[in-house]
């Protein structure tokens, strides 16, 4: 088992985003919910009290034959704003945690709950477990009641979303092997339809001129007239669309060409149109959170082929950069 990292801000987001290897889960809901203590229990299967956490804590958890890559994100407000959007459009599967025994912080979990989900695309399949915790507590409200003031029943309404709920209490191990049990069913069956096979990677400037390329379609143009193709197609989304960034990706023939745009760079990813553009675009997410900024890019390479996981043998590499 590897050793948590605490870290907070715009360090987390660089640093942890590079590190992710299994199956991203993100961990939220308000503070001293027993969010943590979910944590510990799905590492070592035991209660152990925990401290509230500070801006985030990634950790890493294999159950069953899953891995996992875990979010832990603090639930005072100030990490409300600040952090959650980010790592919630990552992850594979949303666990929300509650206080069952608090019936008077249920509107404001409800405000954050939702709030969190809608920021999913409607198109990206995603797992959502709810946990209604601290079941062992003699205040406790039933879990038809929960779902009933949290309006949890609207989630028949995503069609890509897959749920459950579930009466636990992190401190006696009430319904937490049944949790994890489905946890780790419904990420399987996710995983493997999400997996993603880059046939192409390209990162250029946002004039066109292409910095690496990796290539396992054998292309012979040179990389820089695919640059400049995209380039023109973002000048031209931009102008009709009115800002930067709305053309996401193209279908054509047997492939798919998904496209990230920021204020620096195009990102571009080729993969067969049988494979899932979300997870590409996940997988660009995650290089670009790297790239934001970067002067040298001696550096890149590693970075690009660590995220999406792909032997760099299996490539023809071009680089633009000295």
């Amino acid at each position: 088992m590897r050793d948590g990292h605490r870290l907070n801000g715009q360090e987390s987001s660089k640093i942890l985003s590079f590190e992710k290897k299994g199956i991203p889960l993100v961990i939220i809901g308000l503070a001293q919910a027993g969010k943590t203590t979910f944590v510990k229990r799905l590492q070592t299967g035991e209660f152990k009290y925990t401290q509230a956490t500070m801006g985030l804590q990634f950790e890493t958890a294999n159950v069953g034959d899953v891995r996992f890559d875990i979010f832990d994100l603090g639930g005072h407000i100030t990490y409300r704003k600040t952090i959650w959007e980010t790592y919630v459009k990552l992850a594979y599967g949303v666990v929300f945690v509650i206080d069952s025994a608090k019936p008077v912080l249920f509107d404001e979990a409800k405000k954050e709950f939702w709030k969190s989900i809608n920021q999913k695309d409607p198109k990206d399949e995603f797992l959502i477990l709810f946990l209604c915790n601290k079941a062992d507590l003699e205040d406790s409200v039933g879990l038809e009641s929960i779902i009933d003031k949290l309006e949890l029943y609207r989630l028949a309404e995503k069609e890509n979303v897959s749920y459950q709920f579930f009466k636990t209490s992190m401190k006696s191990g009430e319904n937490v092997e049944n949790a994890l049990n489905w946890l780790t069913k419904q990420t399987n069956k996710l995983a493997i339809k999400r997996n993603v096979d880059p046939l192409l990677f390209l990162l250029a400037d946002i004039e066109g001129f292409p910095i690496l390329e990796l290539d396992k379609l054998g292309l012979e143009e040179e990389p820089s007239l695919l640059a400049g193709f995209l380039s023109a197609v973002e000048s031209f989304s931009q102008r009709l669309f009115g800002k930067r960034g709305m053309l996401q990706y193209i279908s054509a023939g047997n492939y798919k060409y998904i496209i990230k745009t920021d204020d620096e760079y195009i990102y571009s990813m080729i993969i067969s149109n049988k494979q899932c553009q979300e997870e590409a675009r996940r997988q660009i997410d995650i290089i670009s959170e790297y790239v934001k900024g970067m002067k040298e890019f001696g550096i890149l390479e590693g970075i690009v082929t660590h995220s999406l996981g792909i032997d760099p043998s299996d490539y023809e590499l071009r680089r633009g950069f000295k």
